[in-house]
């Protein structure tokens, strides 16, 4: 019994270095957390949650910091990067060591060493080709196989909570069902259809016909912007800034908004009016649409909520220039000196 007594202790005293090692870690890693924390918090004790929504992000060669769009006066020096708009709360990263986020209410700070990025599952199967099927088949959200004929895997989109795709076929374009059949005035006639998702069961095709004509049409068929487009759009962006308290912080929606570009001209068109809110122009090249909000949104993705956000536009004006914020009237957001 002594001697089993002995192994034991002589075990126990083994492990002892290593639990010291994991606490001593854990309290290093939360004082270092703190010290960051502290930092931060004099960057931004001037500046009150009321005012959160009026920061507008700014860029320089040693990082970014936040302005006031009221007067466009320096509230926050560039230590940062990756800094947001209010949404309502503001989130960031310090110096490319630690990432924050600031309670619109309560001005509390969380601070973390790790991004909180969503990574897609990549062990995902490729959907199978059958040769003889028809159509496509859907499991888990996610099209499991679909027919030979077609030339690729059919991009799978929802619309009023049923199953659609866009398939090729001897490279023409339709919207089809999972049974295989096409939908009215959407059938194998494109050249091309690019899928521009609105939100709230409203979408968009840009378009072209075997014929060349170009525009944008809806599930309905309803054609607008006839031959009178620029050549790309972009109603999402990808991987700006990945939080994962939001459901939509990877692919971030433009709430029926969409960049229309060329090699000249660049806008901003309104999807659900079809009109457009930046007319295309060749001063600006818009890279970016976002938007603050003091509105707590929750998870749930609504266009109608648009109406309580301020919406931003990333420019570069010039070759090699830093970029920087307008608004929808094109006034500029650059520090003042």
């Amino acid at each position: 019994m002594r001697t089993l007594y002995k192994k034991t202790m002589t075990r126990k005293l083994s492990l002892l270095p290593f639990f010291i090692l994991i606490c001593s870690s854990i309290f290093s890693q939360e004082k270092y957390e703190d010290s960051i924390k502290n930092i931060i918090k004099k960057d931004f004790v001037n500046i009150k949650t009321t005012d959160f929504k009026n920061l507008v992000p700014y860029e320089t060669e040693k990082g970014m910091g936040y302005l006031n769009s009221k007067n466009n006066k320096i509230v926050v020096l560039p230590n940062y990067y990756q800094l947001d708009f209010a949404k309502p709360n503001l989130r960031g990263n310090y110096n490319n060591i630690a990432y924050f986020e600031i309670n619109s209410n309560t001005k509390e700070m969380e601070v973390s060493l790790q991004n909180w990025e969503i990574f897609e599952n990549s062990s995902t199967k490729s959907p199978i080709r059958k040769e003889y099927s028809k159509g496509f088949y859907v499991v888990n959200n996610a099209i499991f196989s679909f027919s030979g004929t077609y030339t690729y895997c059919p991009q799978l989109f929802k619309y009023k909570n049923e199953d659609f795709a866009i398939a090729i076929k001897e490279n023409r374009y339709a919207v089809i069902k999972p049974s295989g059949e096409t939908l009215k005035n959407l059938d194998f006639d494109y050249s091309h259809l690019d899928l521009v998702y609105v939100g709230n069961d409203k979408i968009w095709f840009k378009y072209k016909t075997m014929e060349g004509e170009q525009g944008f049409i809806d599930m309905s068929g309803e054609k607008k912007l006839i031959n009178d487009i620029i050549s790309n759009s972009r109603s999402q962006t990808e991987g700006y800034f990945a939080f994962i308290d939001s459901e939509h912080s990877i692919k971030r929606k433009y709430y029926g908004y969409s960049i229309e570009s060329n090699d000249e001209l660049y806008g901003v068109l309104d999807l659900l009016t079809m009109n457009w809110l930046i007319r295309p122009q060749k001063i600006f090249k818009i890279e970016e649409i976002n938007y603050s909000t003091d509105k707590d949104l929750g998870e749930g993705y609504n266009v109608e909520d648009r109406k309580n956000l301020k919406f931003y536009f990333l420019v570069r004006e010039g070759e090699g220039e830093v970029s920087y914020y307008i608004d929808d009237k094109l006034q500029k957001f650059i520090p003042k000196r």
